[in-house]
């Protein structure tokens, strides 16, 4: 039954059996092939019939090997199971009973027999000859492979079996290599595509998928690796804000900084891909575990001339010390980020300062630093210089050191200092002098009284000639002669008065005690056309009346509003909203108590899915179905804002 010369089970002499011997005459042998399922009840016969232990295991084999060479491998299969109760652990009997499976296509049965084969006898290469063969009728090559090559391993090589095991194992492994070569030769995009269309696939992936590319194989690392286009940005931040387009509805308000934490990124991770070509750009993000010895290694492997952007994010291990040469070695840098890093101090921000002359953009908020990184060398111009991003809410900012900040950068177009605790609004009075400015956003100033806020305003109004964003958020000293200042001369042909009215695109005067509605109403004979972010949340002696007047003065060009905190607001603002404000994308309402359903759909239904986003956050006259409603009108669940209040039923 075996193709190879090894002795057979079924050519064992017949040896006297102490057992008597049945005196019928023996039936002849059924031809032909008959079906497996005819296990279960075969054809009785006086051999069968007869109690299994006083039948000899010789005289079963004998009938086995009759009925194999009759073709009968299903009476073969009933003799040798029969004969395998007696010695189950047999391996001639596995092996015959194995290949008569084989004959008749059970393969799961004899790859069971030639794994008990494996089982009781792991030394010899019967077992796994029979079952690597079982595999490879199967069309199963590799689990064939790996059983021909166990069973080389482990057997003893004193047999002619082992030597047919050795040389079907190092065939197999031959041929699977050739199979994988050939899948390898058809489906591997390298070998097939031009290189020109290979950049622009890959040009249209992400910087994590393109990484994740890296791995597949070490001709895909090479290939990728040489494009050197690929790896001029080096993104591994969780969120890179120019990797993502901004909301129109919120193109004049300060970005959210990144605050997500990403550990998985470390100074080998950064290394790793940056030995391909020296990088334009670096969002580490907030990657807490890089240190400083990164830069060090980054300059004396010569990565950092081209370098442009660097991104670095709420990093505890980076100090002062070990930026000194890095700043030697990048004198093309433009845009750097460090927020939060609070290894940073002034030494670190004057050597930036002195050895980067093309900056551009400076982020150093939340730093250990004061106003004195400012005042060293500040007659020393950078006119470079357009966005800066500075202050630290535990430190203090003189009116000296705001003056030298304001110097040293004279053509600031975005100043952002929310963090920044100036000693009073007068501090900032020599901020007027930033001619160039579009965009100041400020954050809970001090001040000594409403006097004062409006001469340091003045001083703004008339040295900043085409203000764009004003933010001014909890400024205790915002009143309503500010409205006046701001909106001056707007509807007064041939006046001297200057105001932004022409300009203004964001105004965010949140949290004032003392604007009142006849500020706001003053801008209905002074309006501002082309404001395009009006946020008033929390004013305690604003109405909803004084809304209303804001919402008429806008103009069409009002895409954002934000009104929170008014128990007296109702319908009758989202009404004002529907008929004066055409293009308005983001709504938020919450807390409004008076606000209910009608208004909301009446809303909704007018601007359709122009609207981006509404919130309508503990509105306890807002009920469950008319959100629901008004999310199947906008398409997408998220864009109303819907926080359930203990009121609602």
């Amino acid at each position: 039954m075996s193709g190879r010369n090894t002795p057979n089970v079924m050519a064992v002499k017949q040896r006297p059996s102490p057992y008597s011997r049945p005196t019928a005459k023996q039936p002849s042998i059924v031809a032909g092939q008959r079906q497996l399922g005819q296990l279960v009840s075969p054809k009785p016969s006086p051999v069968a019939a007869l109690p299994v232990e006083l039948v000899p295991v010789n005289d079963l084999v004998q009938l086995a090997r009759k009925s194999f060479s009759a073709k009968d491998f299903a009476a073969a299969v009933q003799y040798l199971t029969r004969a395998l109760t007696i010695a189950p652990k047999d391996i001639n009997l596995l092996d015959s009973r194995a290949a008569s499976f084989e004959k008749v296509g059970g393969f799961n049965d004899a790859l069971t027999d030639a794994k008990a084969m494996i089982r009781n006898h792991p030394q010899n290469p019967k077992g796994y000859l029979r079952a690597g063969k079982i595999l490879r009728l199967q069309q199963n090559f590799k689990s064939s492979t790996k059983i021909y090559v166990a069973g080389a391993e482990r057997c003893d090589n004193s047999s002619k079996e082992y030597e047919t095991l050795a040389r079907i194992a190092k065939e197999m492994c031959a041929k699977l290599e050739d199979i994988a070569k050939a899948e390898a030769r058809v489906l591997d995009p390298m070998d097939r595509l031009p290189y020109e269309l290979i950049v622009v696939i890959f040009d249209k992936l992400s910087f994590t998928e393109r990484v994740r590319c890296l791995t597949i194989s070490k001709k895909w690392m090479s290939y990728l690796g040489s494009v050197r286009q690929f790896w001029q940005s080096i993104e591994l931040a969780r969120r890179i804000p120019s990797s993502y387009q901004i909301p129109h509805h919120s193109l004049y308000t300060p970005t959210q900084p990144d605050q997500e934490s990403n550990n998985k990124v470390t100074n080998r991770t950064v290394l790793s891909l940056v030995k391909n070509t020296p990088p334009r750009a670096l969002h580490l993000g907030c990657a807490q575990q890089l240190t400083g010895s990164l830069f060090t290694q980054l300059t004396k492997m010569r990565r950092t001339a081209a370098l442009e952007t660097l991104t670095l994010r709420m990093n505890p291990k980076v100090y002062e010390h070990e930026f000194s040469l890095f700043w030697s070695a990048t004198p093309k840098l433009r845009f750097l980020d460090l927020h939060g890093c609070f290894g940073v101090t002034d030494g670190a921000v004057v050597s930036v300062l002195d050895r980067c002359p093309m900056l551009e953009e400076l982020d150093i908020s939340e730093c250990r630093i004061t106003e004195a990184c400012f005042m060293i060398n500040c007659a020393v111009p950078l006119s470079n210089m357009k966005k800066l991003i500075i202050g630290r809410w535990e430190v203090q900012f003189a009116k000296e050191g705001i003056d030298s900040l304001v110097s040293r950068f004279p053509n600031l177009v975005t100043l952002d200092i929310r963090t920044m605790r100036p000693r009073g609004i007068e501090a900032l009075e020599s901020i007027g002098q930033l001619k160039m400015l579009k965009h100041l956003y400020t954050d809970s100033i001090e001040t000594s009284g409403e006097a004062v806020t409006t001469f340091v305003l003045q001083q703004w109004v008339a040295g900043i000639q085409n203000l764009e964003s004003l933010q001014m958020n909890a400024c205790k000293g915002v009143s309503d002669s500010m409205i006046q200042l701001i909106a001056a001369g707007s509807a007064e042909p041939g006046s001297t008065r200057r105001g932004w009215s022409h300009s203004l695109k964001m105004l965010d005067l949140s949290s004032s005690p003392y604007l009142t509605c006849e500020g706001l109403e003053f801008l209905r004979a002074n309006p501002l056309p082309h404001l395009h972010t009006l946020i008033l949340n929390k004013c305690s002696r604003v109405s909803e009346q004084g809304l209303r007047y804001a919402v008429a003065s806008s103009g069409t060009e009002l895409c954002r509003l934000e009104c929170t905190g008014y128990s007296n607001v109702s319908d009758k603002l989202l009404f004002e909203i529907k008929d004066h404000c055409p293009k308005i994308e983001a709504l938020h309402i919450a807390n409004s108590g008076l606000v209910t359903g009608i208004g909301l759909m009446a809303l909704v239904n007018e601007r359709g899915r122009g609207l981006q986003r509404i919130c309508v956050d503990d509105c306890s006259g807002v009920s469950v179905d008319a959100v629901e409603r008004a999310r199947a009108v906008l398409g997408e669940n998220s864009r109303v804002l819907f926080r359930f209040h203990r009121s609602h039923r």
